[in-house]
């Protein structure tokens, strides 16, 4: 169950879970249709459609009263810039998989363990002073404003967001079960759209990172 609190309700998401997921090597079936949705993506970015919806994320978080720039870009920027220097990330099947759709589709996607959030998953604005860690060498992000996804003791732990998960959420080689969330603004982004990119990333997982 996931509630939105009102202060976000200009947001749209998209949500859906995976059990069974596996920790394989990529396959090189796997490789080379990463290769293909990078060459997708460097196509499709270089649309108008693209570039107007890069400026609606930026604006669905500023409406929050973020500001999404430097290293707080939306994470689907930060996948772009990789495309444009041909230094695609690989981190795992999974993750792979939500990267390649993402810079694809345009939008914000977070990908957290399950059971990091309980029963429940709240979406709200970050809290003045919250902040925390994004990588494994400490680095923390001030989210302050910033739509957050939350889980734990009375949905309350930040766990992810458009801009960077947390550590506390990611996922790692002991997680079966995963939650994605697909962030778009609901003046420009329709219902329908978002589905389909979220069934596309479903399938993906379930084709090239689940257990064999």
């Amino acid at each position: 169950m996931i509630q939105i609190d009102n202060q976000v309700d200009f947001l749209r998401v998209a949500v859906f879970e995976v059990d069974g997921l596996g920790h394989q090597p990529a396959s090189p079936e796997f490789d080379a249709w990463i290769d293909e949705q990078c060459r997708l993506a460097i196509a499709e970015k270089a649309t108008p459609e693209w570039e107007t919806r890069r400026e609606a994320i930026r604006a669905m978080l500023r409406k929050g009263g973020f500001k999404p720039s430097g290293r707080s870009k939306p994470a689907q920027e930060y996948l772009a810039r990789c495309l444009d220097d041909a230094k695609f990330p690989r981190v795992h099947p999974a993750v792979d998989c939500l990267n390649a759709i993402s810079v694809r589709s345009g939008i914000p996607i977070s990908m957290l363990d399950r059971q990091a959030f309980g029963d429940r998953m709240q979406i709200r604005l970050g809290k003045p002073g919250e902040r925390y860690v994004f990588n494994s060498v400490g680095q923390e992000l001030e989210i302050e404003n910033l739509i957050v996804v939350c889980g734990g003791v009375n949905e309350e732990k930040p766990l992810g967001s458009p801009v960077k998960d947390s550590m506390a959420g990611k996922i790692d080689k002991t997680v079966s079960r995963i939650v994605c969330i697909l962030y778009a603004p609901q003046e420009s982004v329709s219902e329908n759209l978002l589905q389909h990119w979220a069934e596309t990333l479903r399938q993906s997982i379930q084709r090239f990172a689940m257990l064999q």
